[in-house]
């Protein structure tokens, strides 16, 4: 709308409430001003008027409008900015329960699928290549296609050929050299002779020609799930951690990665796939859609995926400054399109972070992506996660996994937190580093309280048949990525990111699997220094330390703490660890921080605060998985002149010193919400106070000379 469509009402020169048309003469002149150099682009127009006025054209015509002046409009401009950032904010803080969440989903998709068992002779073939090619249409639960699969041979002499398929799938011929094969299908294996025998290292292929409805998952979480949005169907793929063999035949293992492989997908031609590496081609026949994605990194078996619906497609870049750019695709629900549009660019401050923090980003050769599908959370296929939403703190935790669960995939489910508990702390690493680290001491603090919840638990996982235990969200998520975390305690930050890096491109495990003794090896490495105890203590075994501590200051203002530690389990023996100590002064006016290296019960350490020491806190910021227990102070008699209120903490009484000349005339003890639990009067400066709960409680002292408040805490 042109603005000079708005006269103005009569008077309005005259009344200040109302506009001066003057002060919109700019603005005016500002949109036939823009308009030409736009080219008649609307949109363009109004960007280039924003970027002059600093006001959007359709925020000045509402005040013309409604004939408010440009204060008034001023003033509405930053409340509603005002509320959207806190909306926003508030939108992207760490869910309390977000770890749990995705343990649940991942233990209910792993119970269904955890009979599998891996085959003894995977090891005597490898897989290098596969191409798939299905016909697909999201109105119907089924698959029709081939795979063709290149393997080398391990063994002086490989005569036969296993992979896994469900029963519920037929096999209609598998062929090799232009010539079909015998095979046998049952108990969802499928084996068959070769023609020739391989000799080591040898190369050959087959394919298998296959069709079928996969069987329907007990409780919804299938590996090929069939269901709808808007009302348009939509199908899509799940395998996490042995349901690839329930919709394609595969070698299902932790042991090998295919090379590569393609995926070329038909759908009626109103269906777009979705699936891992770079789309080469995009065509339509005859009312069919084809098209064929290319990916040429090392992949797990479980991390092959499809996604099959009416998509409506965009892409953010992240530009890596050497000329170099990643695509960041994403494939969304029509209907959700504005809304992905707002939240998924953020995904490119989590890539830029994770490059500077761990390195670049596996794939970059190709592209990472997001694809909308059905399940209540996300999964990580391999650069390109299935997302239910965009959920900040969602989009990140699967952004980490590409890093750490597919490019570096853990090499048994023992150590699953090799996964689940590195893009965990990478996750947090966001808290940290975004949003000027506002979110960062709260995430820290849901996963302190979500690992001490319980007394007992195992980061590593003894049980593999237990799908509870290994998708944990309190030890394999929270816990793992606390271990993370106070490694980079123990080390140093600078450090334990380098150990991190290096373990990154140790090319023994990079687009491969590792397990934790890897891990270990390269923290040692980066800190000079045996992490044995920490890893039997930590990961191995269970529990956490419950600190209490006394302390004193004396001479030369040298202050005497006594450390002490309870275990959590009783299988835990004592928790070796520099335990970070900090103390303050009456009033809080000044502070200094130490660390205290552990060892054994009823340590004494020495300091010099260089300050009169009114409270002591361990731990304070929640480097540590532990809780505190009881904290002492035997406090000296302060000096004469200065006002004190000792010990603070007190357990059962305190005393007040006042400056000479002062006397005391009244005592009152508010809690935080401002009710007054005591009120004593006289002159009498001890106060014994055993029948007080416990709590911070404000005290104001009234004096002859003064008022005094300040905060006391009964422990």
């Amino acid at each position: 709308m042109i603005l000079s469509e708005y006269p103005g009402p009569k008077g309005s020169r005259d009344n200040p409430c109302l506009p001066n048309r003057q002060e919109f003469a700019p603005f005016r002149d500002g949109v036939n001003e823009f308009l030409p150099d736009a080219g008649g682009d609307i949109q363009k127009r109004d960007s280039l008027f924003r970027y002059k006025y600093g006001y959007s054209i359709k925020l000045v015509e509402f005040g013309l409008k409604h004939f408010l002046t440009l204060a008034m409009l001023k003033s509405i401009y930053f409340a509603l900015v005002f509320i959207a950032i806190a909306y926003i904010a508030i939108a992207q803080g760490p869910d309390p329960d977000f770890n749990d969440k995705m343990a649940e989903r991942e233990s209910k998709s792993y119970q269904l699928k955890s009979a599998f068992k891996e085959s003894r002779n995977y090891s005597d073939y490898d897989l290098v290549y596969q191409r798939m090619e299905w016909e697909i249409n999201p109105n119907i639960r089924f698959i029709k296609g081939n795979v063709t699969s290149y393997f080398k041979s391990r063994v002086a002499n490989l005569t036969e050929i296993e992979f896994d398929l469900n029963g519920a799938l037929t096999v209609d011929s598998i062929v090799q050299h232009k010539q079909k094969i015998d095979f046998v299908h049952k108990e969802n294996k499928l084996s068959f002779r070769l023609n020739n025998p391989l000799t080591f290292s040898a190369l050959d292929s087959v394919q298998v020609f296959y069709q079928g409805m996969p069987e329907p998952a007990m409780s919804g979480f299938g590996s090929f799930t069939r269901g709808e949005h808007n009302g348009i169907p939509v199908l899509w793929t799940l395998s996490e951690p042995y349901g690839a063999m329930e919709w394609w035949p595969c070698k299902q293992s932790l042991q090998d990665k295919i090379d590569s492989i393609d995926v070329i997908v038909t759908t009626p031609e109103v269906f777009r796939t979705a699936s891992n590496g770079i789309l080469v081609d995009d065509k339509v026949d005859n009312g069919f859609r084809t098209m064929h994605w290319k990916h040429r990194y090392p992949i797990a078996t479980y991390l092959v995926a499809i996604a099959v619906t009416n998509y409506a497609r965009y892409s953010d870049w992240f530009e890596l400054g050497d000329g170099r750019k990643i695509e960041i695709l994403n494939y969304v629900y029509p209907e959700n399109l504005k809304k992905a549009m707002d939240e998924t660019p953020v995904t490119v401050e989590f890539m830029q972070l994770f490059n500077q923090l761990i390195g670049e980003y596996p794939f970059a050769s190709e592209k990472y992506g997001h694809a909308q599908f059905g399940w209540g959370g996300g999964m990580e296929h391999q650069t390109m996660s299935f997302m239910f939403n965009f959920n900040y703190e969602l989009v990140a935790h699967e952004l980490a996994h590409q890093w750490f669960g597919n490019f570096i995939t853990c090499g048994s489910w023992q150590d699953i937190w090799l996964n689940e508990g590195f893009a965990t702390y990478l996750t947090g690493l966001v808290y940290e580093n975004l949003q000027d680290g506002y979110w960062w001491p709260r995430w820290k603090k849901l996963n302190v309280d979500r690992i001490v919840s319980q007394p007992g638990g195992s980061v590593f996982v003894r049980d593999t048949t237990n799908e509870r235990q290994i998708f944990s969200g309190r030890l394999s998520y929270s816990k793992g990525a606390y271990l993370l975390h106070m490694l980079r305690w123990i080390l140093g930050t600078d450090n334990f990111f380098k150990g991190m890096r290096n373990y990154f491109i140790d090319p023994e495990i990079a687009n491969g699997f590792a397990r934790t003794s890897q891990f270990v090896k390269h923290m040692e490495i980066a800190g000079d220094t045996s992490l044995t105890e920490f890893f039997n203590d930590w990961f191995y075994g269970e529990g956490f330390p419950v600190y209490s501590a006394d302390y004193k200051q004396v001479e030369n203002g040298a202050l005497k703490i006594t450390l002490s530690q309870t275990s959590s389990h009783t299988s835990a023996g004592f928790f070796e660890m520099p335990v970070p100590v900090r103390v303050y002064n009456a009033g809080k006016t000044d502070s200094a921080d130490f660390r205290l290296l552990h060892n054994k019960n009823n340590q004494e350490f020495l300091v010099k605060p260089n300050f009169t020491v009114a409270e002591l806190k361990i731990d304070p910021d929640q480097w540590l998985v532990s809780k505190t227990g009881q904290i002492v102070g035997v406090q000296v008699k302060p000096v004469l002149n200065e006002k004190q209120v000792y010990p603070n903490p007190f357990t059962t009484a305190f005393s007040v010193t006042l400056p000479p000349g002062q006397e005391l005339i009244s005592l009152q003890l508010f809690t935080p919400d401002g009710r007054c639990v005591k009120h004593l009067q006289g002159n009498n400066t001890d106060f014994n106070l055993p029948g007080l709960p416990k709590g911070i409680y404000i005290l104001r002292l009234q004096t002859t000379g003064e008022v005094f408040v300040q905060n006391i805490v009964k422990f």
